[in-house]
């Protein structure tokens, strides 16, 4: 607003007899009619030091909510859609069939079985261990494996992990990253036990200055200090069973942890201490695949399950659906 003044004005003003205007009123458009001045002012603040004028200002995003009391406009914050669709697997296992060939000799030794071959006397039948299994992992999942008995779940387990190549198909997961937990194997029934943790640790991939460093919190967790130089072909299955677990479980966790039965080791009391530790190894943040017979296990530990029988996969998804589907398997 402009203040116009002639010369008797000025004169008057000079001398006082003229009281100044208490307020300049200052225009406004009338997109800012219903806003406070100082509303307005920090408006213009805030344009100037985004090089902005108020006309030209927009609001964060494109869709906004509006607040009928200040007419102010609250942007909404952008919300990603992220799913398993858009993820990449951290396993992967496409169209893998495994194909054993079985010797019908029985041939007691190696010179017995060189004779009934060269006389051309071996014959050989096929097993279909798995037959076309697809399914995919993805990160901080933990998948259970169920099926009876000779349906391939531990072979399943020896492709992903690189110990098996499959006769067809292809399993996609970074073998630098994967850790198996097995109990039974690489053992020397004429060692000791002192021996056994570091030729089995080094079957598993262990140094030996990291079994050096945990040799006595393997021993002390299979409770087998009295027997520590005592030949392992003395022990009892359950004491052989703690003693793997112990070594396979020494190290921390792995980005991806293979776990084949592990839990089903010794007596009652240490099985609870077992399940603690291989509970505190799956809630890590690793990505798990697991086989287990028992139901309790894979409802309690897994979010998804994969449903192998006879080496063809039956069901995959949800714990609970695919276990009861498992458990009703006799009514069909």
């Amino acid at each position: 607003m402009e203040v116009e003044t002639n010369e008797t004005e000025s004169r008057e003003l000079e001398t006082g007899k003229v009281k100044k205007p208490e307020k300049l009123k200052r225009k406004v458009s009338k997109k800012t009619k219903n806003r406070t001045m100082q509303e307005v002012l920090e408006a213009e603040g805030n344009n100037e030091e985004k090089g902005l004028s108020p006309e030209n200002k927009r609001p964060e995003s494109a869709t906004a909510i509006v607040d009928s009391e200040s007419n102010k406009l609250e942007p909404l914050k952008k919300v990603e859609n992220v799913t398993l669709e858009n993820k990449e697997p951290v396993i992967s296992i496409q169209n893998v069939t495994m194909r054993f060939m079985i010797s019908t000799s029985d041939a007691s030794g190696i010179k017995e079985y060189l004779i009934q071959r060269l006389k051309k006397k071996i014959a050989y039948r096929e097993l279909l261990a798995l037959d076309n299994v697809s399914f995919d992992v993805f990160k901080g999942e933990v998948v259970g494996i169920i099926g009876t008995n000779g349906s391939g779940k531990s072979t399943l387990l020896r492709i992903v992990s690189g110990a098996l190549n499959p006769t067809s198909g292809k399993v996609v997961v970074d073998k630098k990253k994967v850790q198996i937990l097995t109990l039974g194997t690489g053992f020397d029934m004429e060692l000791t036990a002192r021996e056994n943790v570091y030729l089995n640790g080094s079957i598993i991939g262990y140094s030996k200055k990291f079994l050096d460093e945990h040799f006595k919190e393997i021993i002390d967790f299979a409770e087998l200090w009295d027997f520590v130089d005592e030949k392992v072909k003395n022990f009892s299955s359950g004491m052989v069973s703690r003693l793997g677990f112990a070594i396979a479980t020494a190290g921390g966790a792995a980005e991806i942890l293979i776990l084949d039965e592990v839990l089903s080791v010794g007596d009652e009391f240490f099985r609870k201490k077992s399940l603690a530790r291989i509970k505190e190894m799956i809630h890590g943040g690793s990505t798990v695949l697991m086989v287990s017979h028992g139901m309790g296990t894979i409802l309690d530990n897994c979010s998804k399950a994969v449903w192998i029988e006879k080496g063809k996969l039956q069901m995959i998804g949800d714990a609970k659906t695919v276990c009861r589907s498992y458990q009703n398997m006799d009514q069909r």
